[in-house]
């Protein structure tokens, strides 16, 4: 070890220097570790004592009863960069990821030698980078590791985005199982069943191209038996992305196994065939086979939903299904009340697939006022509406439980009411001022002169079911949400109080002070920025609270909004809708564990630019 300084230690002021140094100059080491597949094996040196003081596995490894006495010891199912930096968390506790891929690779490895913290911080990064092209995977490597917040995450995103998965070239390479669970979906955004039919077609051909080139070249061991691993899916979005953590605690995955494909038949067109040309196609596979087929994934394919057209010239005629398949799914596409019985195992359901987002094929949303099983039923609420920046406050008929407001054209594109006191951050608004010393015409003049340059959205959640909620002291209220493109967020908009019969007589003009405090808050729980808000307002008001600043919120991440009321009263609850659609945005509301989101139905609408 010529030429290595005999005083390197003076330049070291923290133990993760000293460790630093050691890994990279390989002063001292006493084992050696030859890492992944031939052709690509490197050599890499370690230090028995500061490897088993991290990891129980090499605690065993160096000094159990049965010491490893291999040298260099074979790691043939870790890639050398995964491996590097593993040493690299173990030595200096730096967490270095710079793409999905070797997220994976690390996470595997990470549990394989039982280092719990970095397992961790490998899955909030996967967390972090989720998008449709990836998402399949994610979900097979959270189901193989039981990350059960991840899976759920994996999952809305396959549901919101389900063409954009279906069509990406990276859906031929998953595991068959994660095609069936995909298919197994009631909620998928797609047109009809078409898009699942032609994607388990070209999944099929891609099966049979892969058996092709197998047979004719095996590939070679990646590693140990039964535990190869494999390709990674292409390059991650985040490739230039680098997460350096400084951590030292410790947690869960492995490598992400694919199964065997198996071999599938390929599509062909020819005409629609009768039940008695049944020979000229191949038997179907037997469906109690062990071993998960295409077949298993055409099974839940809701064939049923298909007109007799769609089906005559796109199902029938592949060879996915045989003769007798096609004859009997489409004389029960044309009858209801067909004596032919659907083939064993087919889907009998009549029912579309749900749309995960929004309410159908239109992103417009009614403007709805708010309605509440109050103490006190009044006869007339404020309704939202008004033009661009003009806010008015109207009187409207309070509508039935049950009953939908009738949508006006003229009103299709306002947005709901802006309290003058919350919009506004401009030095000359008060911020405790009082709505009773002003007229509407006033107010409204107020607003317009100081309103802020954004062109605000709102991304309204309409009301499944109505309840009220009474604020005896302190009331929580928090809702976690996605969106699926990059947005700015500017605010928050929440329900005034419903009022009482004491606190009728008392509120006089039918307004009271309102205090409250809101912030955002990303996937960690770090507070990305907030607002308190003081103000009088009337009761049953949609109110708009605007953050002390605009925030960037990026797409497929998730974050959580939280509100903290701070006054006695009933205020106008409910169960909201979890997908909304505003203009050409989606959000999920409710992502995670159920514990994120409570009494999400005082967070009405989220505000926000693009």
């Amino acid at each position: 070890m010529a030429g290595v300084p005999t005083d390197w230690q003076l330049g070291c002021v923290v133990v993760k220097q000293r460790g630093e140094y050691l890994l990279k100059s390989g002063q001292w080491s006493d084992c050696t570790f030859l890492v992944g597949a031939e052709p690509d094996q490197v050599i890499i040196a370690g230090h028995k004592l500061l490897l088993a003081m991290a990891s129980p596995v090499f605690e065993a490894m160096f000094y159990g009863g049965m010491a490893e006495r291999n040298d260099p010891i074979p790691i043939l199912d870790v890639q050398p960069e995964a491996f590097r930096a593993l040493l690299e968390y173990i030595y200096t506790d730096n967490i270095n990821i710079s793409s999905f891929d070797k997220a994976c690779e690390l996470c595997y490895g990470a549990k394989k030698y039982m280092l719990p913290h970095l397992v961790k911080e490998c899955t909030r990064y996967l967390w972090s980078d989720l998008y449709p092209r990836n998402a399949c995977r994610a979900y097979e490597f959270a189901r193989l590791f039981e990350e059960n917040v991840l899976m759920e995450k994996c999952i809305q995103i396959i549901s919101t985005n389900t063409k954009e998965v279906l069509n990406d070239s990276s859906f031929e390479d998953v595991e068959l199982n994660t095609v069936i669970t995909v298919f197994s979906l009631d909620h998928l955004n797609v047109d009809s069943e078409l898009d699942l039919f032609e994607a388990a077609v070209r999944y099929s051909k891609a099966q049979d191209k892969r058996n092709s080139e197998r047979s004719v070249s095996p590939p070679s061991e990646n590693g140990p038996p039964n535990e190869k691993r494999p390709k990674s899916p292409g390059t991650s979005t985040s490739k230039d992305k680098v997460v350096n953590v400084d951590s030292s605690a410790e947690n869960s995955p492995e490598a992400v196994t694919v199964q065997e494909p198996q071999k599938s038949s390929e599509t062909i067109d020819q005409p629609l065939p009768g039940p008695s040309d049944e020979s000229k196609k191949k038997p179907a596979p037997d469906p109690k086979s062990d071993k998960p087929t295409i077949r298993r994934a055409i099974e839940k394919i809701r064939f049923l939903t298909l007109t007799p057209q769609q089906f005559a010239v796109g199902p029938a005629r592949s060879s996915l299904l045989t003769e007798s398949e096609a004859f009997a799914v489409l004389m029960n596409i044309l009858s209801s009340t067909s004596d032919v019985p659907m083939p064993s195992g087919f889907s009998t359901c009549r029912v579309p697939r749900k749309q995960l987002i929004g309410d159908g094929p239109s992103s417009n949303i009614a403007t709805l006022t708010v309605d509440t099983p109050s103490p006190v039923m009044l006869d007339q609420v404020f309704h939202q509406g008004a033009p661009s920046h003009h806010s008015c406050l109207l009187p409207y008929p309070r509508p039935t439980r049950h009953e939908v407001v009738p949508e006006n054209p003229e009103r299709r594109h306002r947005i709901p009411i802006v309290d003058p006191i919350a919009v506004p951050r401009h030095p000359s608004i008060v911020h405790n001022a009082s709505l009773s010393g002003l007229g509407m015409a006033d107010q409204l003049d107020r607003m317009d002169r100081h309103a802020t340059d954004y062109n605000k959205i709102y991304c309204q959640r309409s009301i499944i079911q109505h309840t009220d909620c009474l604020n005896t002291s302190v009331l929580d209220c928090s809702v976690t949400f996605m969106v699926d493109k990059n947005i700015c967020l500017l605010g928050v908009q929440v329900p005034t109080q419903a009022p009482s019969e004491e606190g009728s007589a008392a509120a006089g003009a039918g307004s009271y002070c309102e205090l409250l405090y809101a912030h955002l808050l990303d996937a960690d729980g770090a507070r990305l920025t907030y607002t308190h808000y003081t103000s009088r307002v009337p009761f049953r008001h949609l109110l708009d609270i605007m953050f002390n600043r605009p925030v960037y919120i990026q797409r497929n991440k998730v974050y959580k909004v939280g509100i903290v009321f701070n006054k006695v009263g009933w205020y106008p609850m409910g169960t909201c809708a979890q997908q909304v659609a505003a203009e050409s945005v989606f959000f999920n509301f409710g992502i995670g564990q159920s514990s994120d989101s409570v009494r999400d139905g005082l967070i009405r609408s989220i505000i926000f630019t693009y």
